[in-house]
């Protein structure tokens, strides 16, 4: 529903939920960064998706539909087709004998609900939802995309044959197939691994591979082409690794897609990062800070300069926690200037640099060269060396706010990780706001959620852990269903640590005391552990005991 300022002000102002200058200022940020007044309602905190759509609803006398946390049954959504559905962007959540409940963007839409009424011969009732909401639940009409990916490749792939049978194969359909199923799947990436007599096709889906599907191997060297041309690779290079990228529209959405091809023993194998660039960057909230890390990391990265790190190991969603910062960060008072490898996501408004190797371009001589751009945020993908380190310190010593990545175990490590790259220890002591430590966990599915006792090898290892008297709360898990594809488990959600540089830390620094003793330090001035918000996680029935064991190891 696209709403006035003046509507929303009313909505959200007058009855009290947000303050006139926090308004204010959010409609400032939607026009500055060129995107609507409910996403940086939403984004920069002031409230949530479900509570904003609900008073959204209240303020029209609506009922309000959580789509995303609804599983609609196929016969519900087959009687509106896909087709009608996407156009109105509503999705039918019930029917019963003599009417049709739908959630709508527009419920005021009257062309719609009578379109709809004159199709199906039932009484329409209107609901309002979000647009992110019924996004999600446009995507469940993609369910028997499994089924349609097999039947395109029966009926086009009946038997392995001659070349001349693999060029008249319609490949074009087939990756595009491939593409809307690992969209709707939300896969992070898709694998393409030649074997020996076939062709493996798996999705990581919430940080897990699947296997997904098996591929006559006729089809691969047409599929493979087929990626070379789009992301503008050398069709006759089988022998050295390529690097590419391309976009693909899905549902009005714009998918940004990574290749990296590699030479295997039985022939090419390629993986496609997908990248949702339409998609509204996510609130810390909804990253999974708890409130008391939100004030802390607030207050960091409103300092005028400093650094601020996220550390963690590759995929724990790093470079997702720094683009949200930015994204808060971003007004028409800053400029600022990045470096990274690659650049995932375009943000308006930022200057973005990519690393090249091969011209000479790496992080630290971009970070040099972005320092005449007189910025004053800037964001370095990844400190990894001596000179990347200097520069970053000493621009946060010239007034800079600097945001960069660090590969360490936990927050703490942060400090000796510096002073084994050469960094004085008065100077990290001068410069580091904050180090926020991370990791991803899946979420429990929330349709097939059930209490239930973990394993006596669990419970053991937690009890060496916590010891046996903080054992006895409640524990969920997901019983499988097909909403999460029998997993138990859908999307992600971090679990942090988030260490401030106090004054008595400096004083730690300056003085190098061991990472254990600027950890209990910082845990004895209240910084929670990141096993303790796996923890807290578990007792709120967000995710499970095993997965918080699985990615945290302390």
């Amino acid at each position: 529903m696209h709403l006035s300022a003046q509507i929303l002000k009313d909505i959200v102002v007058t009855p009290g939920y947000m303050s006139l200058s926090d308004f204010t200022a959010a409609c400032q940020a939607a026009e500055e960064v060129g995107k609507d007044i409910p996403d940086i309602l939403v984004f920069r905190g002031f409230l949530s998706e479900a509570d904003l759509g609900k008073l959204i609803a209240e303020y029209f006398h609506l009922p309000f539909a959580d789509v995303k946390t609804k599983l609609i049954p196929q016969e519900t959504l087959q009687i509106v087709p896909e087709k009608i559905a996407r156009k109105y962007h509503l999705v039918p959540i019930k029917t019963t004998d003599h009417e049709l409940h739908v959630a709508m963007e527009e419920p005021q839409d009257l062309e719609a609900i009578e379109y709809l009424k004159r199709q199906t011969g039932l009484t329409i009732i209107p609901y309002y939802s979000t647009d992110q909401d019924l996004s999600r639940g446009l995507a469940q009409y993609k369910s028997n995309i499994k089924r349609e990916f097999a039947s395109i490749i029966a009926q086009n792939v009946k038997v392995a044959g001659s070349q001349t049978q693999a060029e008249d194969l319609p490949v074009i359909k087939i990756l595009n197939t491939l593409l809307e199923y690992a969209e709707a799947e939300k896969a992070s990436d898709i694998h393409i691994e030649t074997l020996e007599n076939d062709v493996l096709v798996r999705f990581r889906v919430d940080g897990v591979l699947r296997d997904i599907i098996n591929l006559p191997k006729v089809i691969q060297a047409a599929i493979i082409a087929r990626i070379k041309i789009l992301s503008s690779l050398k069709l006759d290079e089988h022998r050295v690794p390529q690097d590419g990228r391309f976009k693909f529209a899905i549902d009005g959405d714009s998918i940004a897609l990574r290749v990296s091809i590699i030479p295997g023993f039985y022939g090419e194998n390629v993986v496609l990062r997908l990248l949702t660039e339409t998609a509204r960057p996510l609130s810390l909230e909804e990253l999974g800070f708890t409130q008391a890390n939100l004030i802390t990391v607030q207050a960091a990265i409103k300092q005028p300069h400093g650094m601020v790190l996220v550390t963690g190991p590759t995929g724990s969603g790093k470079t997702t926690t720094l683009y949200s910062l930015l994204n808060i960060l971003n007004t028409s008072k800053v400029k600022i200037c990045t470096i990274e490898d690659p650049v995932e996501y375009g943000i308006h408004r930022v200057n973005q640099i990519q690393v090249n190797t091969q011209t000479g371009l790496t992080f630290a001589k971009g970070l040099r060269a972005l320092l005449r751009h007189d910025p004053n945020i800037i964001m370095v993908g990844e400190i990894r060396d001596k000179e990347t380190a200097e520069i970053g310190i000493h621009s946060a010593l010239t007034g800079h706010l600097v945001l960069s990545t660090l590969h360490t175990n936990d927050a703490p490590s942060a400090i000796p990780r510096f002073l084994d790259m050469g960094a004085e220890a008065y100077l990290l002591a001068s410069t580091i706001n904050m180090v926020i430590a991370q990791r991803l966990v899946r979420k429990i599915c929330q349709t097939c959620i059930v209490e239930y006792q973990p394993p006596l090898e669990v419970t053991s290892q937690l009890a060496q852990q916590l010891g046996k008297h903080e054992l006895n709360q409640k524990y969920y898990r997901g019983k499988g269903c097909d909403e999460c594809g029998q997993t138990g488990y859908k999307t992600r959600i971090g679990v942090y640590e988030v260490f401030e540089v106090t004054s008595k830390i400096r004083e730690l620094i300056i003085s190098h005391a061991s990472s254990d003793a600027i950890r209990d330090q910082a845990v004895s001035e209240g910084m929670v552990s990141i096993f303790q918000d796996g923890m807290d996680k578990v007792a709120s029935g967000i995710t499970t005991i095993e997965e918080v064991l699985r990615v945290v190891r302390e």
